[in-house]
């Protein structure tokens, strides 16, 4: 994340009355800044995929992502509402497509949740 103090100094070169009505919608922006609970991230570059493991360990399963083209990323996280959600031990068994991501796990048929940037 970039430091906002670069963006003060950065509008310091502009008039005053311009500089306070930028920094007030930076500031704004900065401070709302929100995964969301949708498909897509609500500010991010992040899509949401929601998977289950295959019911055989390490063994290859897919999920489909919606985005327009293959992730580089693969951000995993936890819904602190359900009680015992857990993380399942993840490896990447082929690179993504435009249309899947590619996985394996030892445990199965375990749950999980993540965003695709």
């Amino acid at each position: 994340m970039a430091a906002s103090g670069y963006v003060t100094t950065i509008l310091n070169a502009l008039d005053a009355d311009i500089r306070k009505v930028i920094d007030q919608a930076f500031q704004y922006v900065m401070r709302e800044y929100s995964l969301g609970a949708a498909t897509k991230a609500e500010n991010f570059a992040w899509y949401r995929v929601d998977g289950v493991t295959s019911t055989s360990a390490n063994t290859e399963f897919s999920v489909v992502h919606g985005m327009s083209g293959a992730p580089a990323k693969f951000i995993p996280f936890l819904d602190l509402s359900v009680i015992n959600a857990t993380l399942p031990e993840l490896t990447v068994s082929r690179a993504p497509d435009a249309r899947r991501i590619y996985l394996k796990s030892p445990q199965t048929g375990a749950s999980f949740m993540a965003y695709l940037e």
